[in-house]
């Protein structure tokens, strides 16, 4: 056990370690933007003269004809990309012409060009919330990317002086209070092609969010949720030994769901699957998100909220009530950003019942998880990993992932499959 909380530990900060070393070495001087080579730092300094180069705030007026062309070539989102070649429709980017010429000549680009047309088309329905004439056809079309959209955006900030994130540059975490109305056109377009279920993968989301009142749609809260989300649908998928199928899952349980969203992505992307949101009160988020999901078409009947806290779960495994009915079903016991001694108590839970589990820790006891006699003098995020870690190595953790932690500062995800009893 030991062995396995210091590998755990050593490998994250490898990790850490290896991401940042990455980013600083890629500063090559010449990118290519589409077919033609631009000198990079003239890239740079023609967009420092341009009104246009602050990618973070309302700074566009440039106009979009109705197929969204138009002939000033805008080079923000390639700016400090370093990538000798850039491929602006897939948001990647290459540093040997061999490999950028078999990626054009590619199936993911011809796909990404091909649903282009039915893109633009969707976005020009989007509504106020989303829609802008001023944005231009390949800011809606263009791939994700968390980079991209990340540059130039406010950071969180504990005195008056505000900053902004800056991609390549480590540090830093998204303001909380940022709200989709706050964002530019050009970046609410981004996140539309996010929510879009091309990208997500989740129906109505994207409509969901534009028929929500605007003071609800925090962007770090809709980001976190959906990637989230993605992890919980990686476990779903997943297999604990080669040529094991992944057990069905028939109940998932979100303990502690707060704004409740990744409780409804479950719920609109799994109809078959019974999701049940778990919470002393639900919010007005909760009831404003499920409200707005139904007016945009995509029913949640297969979502119920409980009032309560951990204590249902105990009651409810102990006569088997609704959780593994389903012949051949497993639950899973979700818990994000649960605080104390919730993370590890719904960890138990789950283990003593064979339950599937995925957590995101986040305010951590050290007397929880380290014995009484240690004493760590460590930084907070050092603190928190270790802890982590600890928690990874006592319930045999399957998978030690991250969210990125320009997102949230407390992004490392534990999870379990639950198909394998420990001894």
């Amino acid at each position: 056990q030991a062995y396995d909380y210091v590998m755990i530990i050593a490998l994250f900060f490898s990790s850490v370690n290896s991401l940042s070393q990455h980013q600083q070495q890629r500063t090559n001087n010449n990118i290519f933007f589409g077919s033609s080579p631009v000198l990079r730092n003239n890239l740079i300094s023609n967009n420092n003269a341009n009104a246009n180069a602050n990618v973070g705030t309302n700074t566009n007026n440039t106009s979009a004809d109705d197929d969204g062309k138009n002939n000033n070539n805008n080079n923000n989102h390639v700016k400090n990309r370093g990538w000798q070649y850039w491929c602006d429709p897939c948001s990647c980017g290459f540093n040997k012409a061999k490999s950028y010429t078999q990626h054009i000549a590619g199936k993911r680009h011809d796909a990404v060009i091909a649903e282009s047309e039915n893109l633009w088309a969707d976005y020009k329905k989007s509504g106020p919330a989303f829609y802008d004439p001023c944005v231009l056809k390949e800011d809606v079309t263009r791939s994700w990317s968390l980079d991209l959209f990340m540059d130039g955006l406010q950071a969180r900030s504990r005195s008056s002086i505000k900053h902004v994130l800056v991609t390549g540059v480590s540090g830093g975490q998204l303001d909380p209070s940022l709200r989709l109305c706050n964002l530019n056109p050009q970046k609410r377009a981004a996140l539309w092609r996010f929510l879009h279920i091309n990208t997500s993968g989740v129906p109505g989301l994207s409509s969901m969010v534009a028929a929500l009142p605007p003071h609800y749609v925090r962007v770090k809260e809709v980001l976190e949720s959906i990637e989230t989300f993605k992890h919980v649908e990686r476990l779903m998928k997943r297999s604990t030994s080669i040529g094991e199928k992944a057990t069905k899952i028939s109940h998932i349980y979100d303990i502690g769901c707060g704004h409740g969203l990744v409780a409804m992505l479950c719920a609109a992307s799994f109809p078959h699957i019974t999701v049940h949101a778990i919470d002393l009160v639900p919010r007005d988020s909760f009831r404003a998100q499920c409200e707005a999901f139904s007016s945009t078409g995509t029913t949640l009947d297969n979502l119920t909220f409980e009032a309560g806290d951990l204590s249902i779960l105990h009651d409810r495994a102990a006569t088997d009530e609704g959780c593994d009915g389903d012949a051949g079903g497993q639950s899973l016991l979700l818990c994000v950003h649960g605080c104390k001694s919730l993370t590890h108590e719904s960890i138990e839970l789950a283990e003593r019942n064979n339950w599937a589990w995925l957590s995101l820790p986040c305010c951590l006891q050290s007397e929880n998880h380290l014995d009484e006699r240690t004493s760590l003098k460590v930084a907070d995020g050092t603190r928190f990993a270790m802890l982590c870690g600890a928690i990874a190595a006592k319930y045999k953790a399957e998978t030690v992932t991250t969210i990125d932690s320009r997102i949230t500062g407390r992004g490392i995800v534990l999870a379990s499959s639950g198909k394998v009893k420990h001894e």
